[in-house]
């Protein structure tokens, strides 16, 4: 009589949880190095005008400083005696403008001199409607937003 052994082998994953040791965040900050927290910012293209002009059209979103993004919300804010309306639209073309350069070390590319005159827009929102579409500014707006910690992501509830 011939015994069938059964040869299946079962595979275990074994994971190990390390638990992350508080750590004072004074001394954090003391001891690091400067260098380390920098402005967060993403290289965005802009499609379309990379396929007109026949090259990539490659911006740089970067976060606002929270001085920018008081004085941007205050400029996009209309009070009327016990009404305060937020214009969206201009929220997001005053945060384009401020957030948007054009490449790692440049100025704002909105703001550019040269650029303004070479299309002769008077003021950098002027500009910015030459150049992008809504939906582009509503997209480039939504990466410096989240770029400026304004996402589920950016700060996390510890539970106790």
């Amino acid at each position: 009589m011939a015994v069938k052994k059964n040869t299946e082998v079962e595979n275990v994953e074994v994971t190990e949880t390390v638990e992350k040791e508080a750590v004072n965040v004074l001394d954090l900050l003391l001891g690091s190095d400067l260098g380390t927290i920098k402005q967060p910012h993403k290289d965005m293209e802009i499609t379309r005008l990379s396929e007109a002009l026949g090259a990539p059209f490659v911006v740089r979103c970067e976060a606002l400083s929270p001085d920018t993004y008081e004085e941007v919300q205050e400029n996009a804010i209309k009070i009327n005696g016990k009404d305060v309306d937020l214009d969206m639209n201009k929220l997001q073309m005053l945060t384009v403008i401020e957030g948007v350069k054009a490449t790692a070390g440049d100025g704002l590319l909105l703001k550019n001199k040269e650029l303004l005159s070479r299309f002769k827009a008077p003021t950098p929102k002027e500009l910015c409607r030459k150049l992008f579409l809504s939906g582009e500014v509503a997209n480039m707006y939504n990466a410096i937003t989240k770029l400026s910690g304004f996402s589920e992501t950016a700060v996390k509830e510890l539970k106790n």
